[in-house]
């Protein structure tokens, strides 16, 4: 049997989704841990972790030293050496130092501790802005159904629904040289972007729908006073069409397509617009969107990200991104919101 034996001294400090100091003794990174993970966390004076709650870890709470206030849910309770709490899975939970000295204690993780799995529940967000095809709406098949048009009349050969998902989400020119580069050798971007927009135009309600629990969610968002944006790198005459005919436009306080601004996603020109505009702190700013360009913007504009993994993103680059919070449903929103 082999031995697996750590010592706290030789961890390298990190710090948690929670704002806490992290020293591992025993997890993932250094022993094939299968059921439990164990680590040392340190709150300084007067500092408070940042509520959160798991989904599927259960944690307990031994404290070694300093005192302290926990919160779980709505209750809370003094804290002091000696004493165990345990934290279900779900329950929102943060700490607050209120002694004058360093609150330490052992947290054990069952399953082992996973970042993922740590869900923050005290953001402040005022503003959310959504990205479009793909996030609030299937458009991929009057995409589709354009192109396929466009390759009758140009001569080229059928496009495939994966042509069209991984060239949607840069702009119409770039969707054009992915989808079109020998055609573009023999006509010029301008006929070619014309021919689009005139097909589209008829083509564009082909097979649309609205993402389950887009509406509903949309709806929670806005009752709370919240505002709402549209940044897309469509033109924003078809963003505000495609809003009008699903009957969501009454949601959103803006639109912004390709027009609207000099350079395109994942430049974060139209998201400090948007700031601007109305007047809120990056820190109280969130973009969702279902691709890497939509992560890439709002890193680049130093905003918070949701990724929703039902659009047409490559999941591998979108992963490597880190986006803040990663949704297979949009209606996970509400968790956070």
């Amino acid at each position: 049997m082999k031995i697996f034996k750590y010592n706290i001294n030789k961890a390298k400090p990190f710090i948690t989704k929670d704002s806490s100091i992290i020293r591992s003794i025993l997890d993932r990174t250094n022993a094939p841990v299968k059921y439990e993970s164990l680590a040392e966390a340190t709150l300084g004076k007067g500092k408070a972790t940042i509520e959160h709650v798991h989904k599927k870890t259960e944690e307990i709470y031994y404290f070694t030293h300093g005192i302290g206030n926990m919160y779980l849910n709505e209750t809370k309770i003094s804290v002091k050496p000696g004493d165990g709490v345990l934290i279900s899975p779900g329950v929102r939970h943060s700490l607050f130092n209120k002694g004058k000295k360093d609150l330490r204690l052992l947290c054990l993780c069952s399953p082992p501790y996973s970042h993922g799995d740590t869900m923050i529940t005290d953001y402040n967000f005022k503003m959310v802005i959504f990205d479009f095809d793909g996030t609030l709406v299937d458009s991929a098949p009057g995409i589709w159904k354009t192109a396929n048009e466009m390759a009758k009349l140009y001569g080229r050969k059928p496009v495939s629904m994966k042509e069209v998902t991984t060239a949607v989400g840069t702009g119409l020119d770039n969707f054009m040289e992915d989808v079109f580069p020998l055609q573009l050798k023999q006509h010029s971007m301008e006929e070619m972007l014309s021919t689009y927009r005139r097909i589209y135009k008829k083509s564009f309600a082909y097979g649309l729908k609205v993402f389950k629990n887009v509406r509903n969610t949309l709806k929670y968002i806005t009752d709370r006073g919240i505002r709402t944006a549209i940044v897309s790198n469509k033109l924003k005459k078809y963003v505000d069409e495609i809003c009008r005919y699903a009957g969501i436009e009454r949601y959103f306080d803006i639109t912004l397509g390709s027009e609207s601004v000099k350079k395109l996603k994942p430049n974060p020109e139209s998201v400090f617009y948007i700031i601007k505009k109305f007047g809120v702190k990056k820190e109280n700013v969130i973009m969702v969107g279902d691709s890497q360009y939509d992560v890439m913007t709002a890193k680049n504009a130093g905003i918070a990200s949701a990724f929703i993994a039902q659009g047409y993103a490559d999941l591998k680059k979108v992963k490597r991104l880190k986006p803040d919070f990663y949704f297979n449903d949009i209606g996970k929103l509400r968790d956070i919101i």
